[in-house]
This record gives structure tokens, C-alpha cells and sequence, in this order.
């Protein structure tokens, strides 16, 4: 999700024109990590907020956290990934055959088929009707926005920390 374009119009004979800078980079970005649990016949959204560019790292973190969180329940937990960077790199690929061990396999997507990952229609979902369609003036309004939108899709916070050591923690564990 990003902060719209660097387009846009006033009335004709206005004074005012909304300025937008032509370049957020990684300041105006926000993304989501996100796992759809599906059991029985009840869907449960667990998401991970990122400011800023979605790294490897993260998705590594997260992915710990949620083998940690297979394992302990003793359930096993199928992961759909699509092929960005960062669910591509070496850190991830290196982890796979630990996190397997642990119950968490990661399914790779065929390139360009979003539209198998049931993931893709909670976040079309998030973004297109819970959250208001405007321009928002900061990437604060823009992660309230997101924020809540999340609340009312009723999600889990996955509260992931990076330092020496990457930890992250699933609100209902």
C-alpha cells in the first residue's frame, strides 16, 4: 500500500492546489505480512505491519515466528508464497528445509497467479472497501487507515522487533 501518485487537480479558477512530492520512497510505504488461517469453517487474519521497504529479514522473522507457533500447537501450517524478492532470497530458501521440520511448508506460487492465494482477496478486500478511498495527507493518516481496516477484518498483530536478534511474537499465543 502506497501514498497515491504524484498526480493531481483542483477546480478550474481555485487557488489551491494540493502539493504531492513526486517521491516517497520507503517513507511513504506501508506493507503487510499476513497468513490466512483456515479452520474449520472460520478464517483468521494474523498480519505484521512494515514502515518502509519489505526486506527478507522480515519475512524471515515472520516466518519463524509462525514455525514456533506451528510447532508448539502441533499443527501443520502451509505458507503460499508468490515470487517477490524478498520470499525468493537465499535466507528464505536456507531456512525451508528447519522450518519443514517444524510444520511450516512454504508453497511456492507459478509466476504471475496472485489470483491462487486466497491471501490476495482479504488484502483487495482491505484496501478497495474497508479502508476510505481519499488521499491521505501522512503516512500516519494512511497507517490508521490500514489499522483500522485490520480491526474490522477482526486480525491478529504479529509484533515482530529487529536488532541483534529478529523476535516476533502472535497476539493469541
Amino acid at each position: 500500500m502506497c501514498l497515491p501518485p504524484t498526480y493531481t487537480w483542483t477546480l478550474k479558477g481555485t487557488q489551491y492546489q494540493h502539493r504531492v512530492r513526486s517521491r516517497w520512497g520507503s517513507q511513504g510505504r506501508i506493507n503487510l505480512i499476513g497468513t490466512l488461517c483456515l479452520e474449520r469453517k472460520t478464517e483468521r487474519l494474523e498480519y505484521s505491519l512494515i514502515e518502509g521497504s519489505c526486506r527478507s529479514g522480515e519475512v524471515k522473522g515472520y516466518l519463524d515466528a509462525l514455525a514456533e507457533q506451528t510447532q508448539r500447537k502441533g499443527k501443520r501450517c502451509v505458507v503460499v508464497l508468490d515470487n517477490a524478492p524478498f520470499h525468493t532470497a537465499g535466507m528464505i530458501r536456507e531456512r525451508e528445509a528447519q522450518w519443514e521440520s517444524r510444520g511450516l511448508r512454504l508453497y511456492r506460487l507459478p509466476s504471475y497467479c496472485p489470483h491462487l492465494n486466497l491471501i490476495e482477496g482479504v488484502w483487495r478486500r482491505l484496501k478497495g472497501f474497508l479502508m476510505p478511498r481519499r488521499f491521505y495527507d501522512s503516512v500516519v493518516e494512511l497507517k490508521q487507515a490500514v489499522l483500522h481496516g485490520l480491526s474490522l477484518l477482526e486480525a491478529v498483530e504479529v509484533q515482530c522487533q529487529i536488532g541483534d536478534t529478529y523476535q516476533c511474537q502472535i497476539g493469541d499465543t
